[in-house]
């Protein structure tokens, strides 16, 4: 449940636009953010947020850069490129499948599913409304609607990771921690499976977890995100130049 501010991605951005890219980070309209704010204080803005709103958002913000709307510089729109985190990935795959703008693709952690709750889970969620996000809602606020739910479930075939990731006719690089315990290196096995091993790069990393040791910048002082962001940048390049 992140945004374009929290933790590790401003230095990671920083980063690909240092090596000579234009970058543009955005937030989703229902992440509950305010305009560019470092926490979530807009609950309700997130409790309403679905797969689809935020599929539409990315397609939005791909519009923007592709027809020259954004301000972000000298931008050529036939070189495309996406890079998602976590749940991130997983739009992302699912857009890029879609869309033949994109010209390569760059997924961290990816999701291999949106499914990710019980039987239980859910069944409490639909009889409550939402499911919260802690279990002491004074501590933390956050929770999901039920409408997210509903469209996860109602639209499962459209939101099929790995047939989108079979789908892919562009390059792509999956990097995953095989120590991932939020999204297990396992997802990343589904879905380079499901993919075209002649366009597919999968770099899994020992010892790393879903953050990439970059929890905080003092953990290992950003070296294994300097190591991830260094391999998607000269990925990048080979791709694009």
């Amino acid at each position: 449940m992140a945004f374009k501010d929290w933790g590790f991605f401003p230095y990671a951005g920083e980063q690909l636009a240092l090596a000579d890219f234009a970058v543009v980070s955005f937030n989703f309209s229902l992440n509950g953010v305010d305009g560019d704010g470092n926490r979530i204080t807009l609950f309700s803005k997130f409790e309403s947020n679905t797969v689809s709103r935020e599929l539409h958002d990315l397609a939005t913000v791909v519009d923007a850069v592709a027809s020259s709307g954004l301000n972000v510089g000298s931008v050529d729109p036939t070189r495309i490129g996406l890079l998602g985190h976590s749940r991130g990935g997983g739009l992302a795959i699912l857009h890029a499948a879609s869309d033949r703008r994109i010209g390569a693709l760059a997924t961290w952690s990816s999701i291999a599913t949106f499914d990710r709750w019980t039987k239980h889970q859910k069944t409490l969620w639909r009889q409550r409304g939402f499911l919260p996000l802690a279990k002491d809602t004074t501590a933390s606020p956050l929770r999901l609607g039920v409408g997210l739910l509903d469209d996860i479930e109602q639209r499962s075939e459209e939101f099929n990771v790995p047939s989108a990731a079979s789908r892919l006719k562009i390059p792509w690089l999956l990097v995953h921690g095989k120590a991932d315990v939020i999204v297990p290196s396992s997802e990343a096995g589904r879905l380079y499976e499901a993919a075209d091993h002649s366009r597919t790069t999968l770099f899994l990393l020992d010892h790393v977890g879903h953050l990439y040791n970059a929890a905080t910048a003092d953990e290992d002082h950003y070296q294994t995100l300097k190591t991830i962001v260094g391999q998607t940048t000269n990925w990048f390049h080979h791709q694009f130049l």
